[in-house]
């Protein structure tokens, strides 16, 4: 069974990326437009897993870093 402060964490965690997500969609569409624009392949994968990495510990430490903040005001509050 969860406790308060493992639910408060979740949700930390949840609002994080649904937010970082809403982010990620317009960036793939300035991303998409940039790639119609510029026709040659050259350096596309690079540039998507450079994307990618960045992405992932942006992910790792905003789920991290935002369930601890929501989880540190529910305990300062209370």
């Amino acid at each position: 069974m969860l406790n308060s402060n493992s639910l408060l964490f979740a949700f930390g965690a949840i609002t994080f990326l649904v937010t970082f997500s809403w982010f990620k969609y317009a960036a793939m569409e300035v991303f998409k437009k940039e790639l119609q624009s510029d026709q040659s392949d050259q350096g596309v994968w690079s540039k998507l897993f450079k994307v990618f990495l960045v992405d992932w510990v942006i992910c790792v430490l905003g789920v991290l870093g935002t369930g601890v903040l929501f989880v540190v005001i529910f305990n300062f509050a209370h």
